[in-house]
């Protein structure tokens, strides 16, 4: 008995000291994921929402042109193109990629607010559950033993939760990094020259004069240059219409792709992998020994007794 009681005291000693050590190491970043995992989250965000600023920049631009008759002058003939007939479809893909950029902006959001909590729960969560391993330690009954396997997988899964997202996010960037960076960067550049152009449009209205004469001079003055700026800007659109329209379904399809690999495919397998991992080494092992340990304490303690 006085053996029995010697490790009793020793295991829940032990307990103690992890519970503290989980406690305290939930203020402390684990080493290279999550600084690897925060700047991941960090620079994709800022991406993202570059990338939907210059897409809405294209919108701006082509939804004043589509407002527009712009009068062009080839061979000395004046035509009337109706220009909303032509942008139409850089219209319809600059919605369609602005709100597949918005989703991915959101969920980048939530993922990275899901690791933030993470840091500040999980470990502290494993820290108030080990000491309750203390309650079957101490007590020599069948149904003790109840308390066992639950907290295990409790632990294994608050454990596997903590790192899930960091690892996941290094194995996003990795992706990104290998495979959709440089298109990404190419058909951002191609739509930058377009969504420059709205600034342009911007300062059309924003000198001002005094009297009433250089009001109308002014006006006069304002509306030929903004009539020779929009023409030059749509056929500068025009010409590239084909490119600008391949860099907004690229772009379109490159983000869907990473959408699915960062939310679907890459984090159910990493926690496919981390919860195997964690079922062969740390849930499986752990419960078994303890289990084991109490039932060879209690068979030394009945026999004690009878004699």
């Amino acid at each position: 008995m006085t053996g029995n009681i010697k490790k009793n005291i020793l295991l829940t000693a032990a307990l103690l000291l992890l519970s503290g050590v989980f406690y305290f190491a939930s203020s402390v970043n684990l080493p290279v994921i999550d600084s690897k995992a925060d700047h991941y989250f960090s620079e994709a965000i800022k991406k993202a929402t570059i990338a939907y600023a210059t897409t809405r920049g294209v919108n701006a631009v082509v939804s004043v042109l589509k407002e527009s008759e712009i009068g062009m002058t080839p061979a000395g003939v004046g035509v009337n193109i109706a220009a909303g007939q032509i942008l139409d479809p850089l219209d319809d893909m600059t919605e369609r990629l602005s709100s597949v950029l918005v989703i991915a902006i959101v969920s980048l959001g939530i993922q990275k607010i899901a690791m933030e909590v993470g840091y500040a729960v999980s470990f502290k969560t494993i820290s108030f559950l080990l000491p309750l391993f203390i309650v079957p330690l101490w007590l020599n009954k069948n149904w003790a033993n109840l308390f066992v396997s639950p907290l295990v997988k409790i632990i294994a899964i608050v454990f596997v939760l903590r790192i899930f997202l960091p690892i996941s996010s290094v194995g996003n960037d990795f992706f990104y990094q290998q495979f959709l960076k440089e298109q990404m960067e190419y058909s951002k550049e191609k739509l930058a020259v377009v969504s420059a152009n709205y600034e342009t449009m911007s300062l059309f209205d924003a000198q001002e004069s005094d009297g009433l004469w250089s009001k109308i001079k002014e006006a006069t003055k304002g509306l030929e240059l903004k009539a020779k700026e929009l023409k030059e800007i749509f056929s500068s659109i025009t010409e590239n219409l084909g490119d600008i329209i391949d860099s907004l379904l690229k772009l379109t399809v490159l983000y869907v792709t990473l959408f699915i690999m960062q939310v679907i495919v890459i984090p159910l397998f990493m926690l496919w992998i981390l919860l195997k991992v964690v079922d062969k080494i740390f849930s499986a092992n752990l419960e078994s020994r303890f289990i084991n340990n109490l039932k060879t304490k209690r068979t030394e303690a009945v026999e004690q007794e009878s004699t």
